[in-house]
């Protein structure tokens, strides 16, 4: 997979050595001369000294081939353009970081097809480990209306052992995916849910937390 990465700070980095550590081809694009050489010399990967928001620097970038651009900056309206100019070179996955949850919906509006608000993410996160041990935010979605979770079925819990169309799940919300030691399970209507079992849930945030609920048990 090709992926171009705007912006070389703290998460733009990070990510980039994650995505080069799984054998990725990318490129970051970086508009600060100093911090591009710094990148250079940490990663091994081709790092480009110019802005995202710039069409001539996403085409030096090879962005017209990506099948992915991640726009990280701290500045939205880079962010914003370097996605937009990214949809109309053809890319086919365009994700960015909103830093002003008011800009969500201007993301969104654009077709980006994943807009990470960094502050909703955070207080998800949070939200969850009040919530207890077990359950872990991923990801907020549609503007903070829901979001992706994983749960760890507990010892207790009353879905442990019944099949997943005997479970009362609510319609807002949908089991994604079941993490049984190192199987991935789609999860059908006969899948029995077992102890220790990780369970992926997407759907609206209150619709979610109830099941969370009944997979995680009492207890906890």
């Amino acid at each position: 997979m090709y992926v171009v990465v705007v912006g070389g700070g703290q998460t733009g980095s990070k990510l980039a050595k994650r995505l080069a550590d799984r054998g990725h081809n990318l490129v970051i694009i970086e508009k600060d001369e100093r911090r591009a050489h710094e990148l250079a010399a940490e990663l091994d990967v081709l790092v480009i000294h110019g802005s995202g928001a710039d069409v001539d620097v996403l085409k030096d970038a090879g962005a017209d081939k990506a099948d992915v651009l991640v726009a990280v900056t701290q500045a939205d309206e880079v962010n914003l353009m370097a996605c937009e100019l990214a949809k109309k070179m053809g890319v086919p996955r365009v994700i960015a970081r909103v830093n002003d949850e008011k800009h969500v919906r201007m993301f969104e509006e654009l077709g980006v097809d994943v807009a990470v608000s960094l502050i909703s993410a955070a207080v998800v996160m949070f939200e969850k480990a009040v919530a207890g041990p077990g359950v872990y935010g991923l990801l907020g979605i549609g503007g903070g209306r829901g979001e992706v979770v994983e749960v760890t079925v507990g010892q207790n819990s009353k879905a442990a052992g019944r099949k997943l169309k005997d479970l009362n799940v609510p319609k807002d919300c949908t089991l994604a995916m079941i993490c049984r030691g190192d199987e991935l399970i789609p999860p059908r209507g006969e899948t029995e849910i077992k102890v220790g079992d990780m369970v992926t849930i997407v759907g609206k945030t209150g619709a979610v937390m109830k099941i969370v609920r009944v997979l995680r048990g009492k207890g906890h």
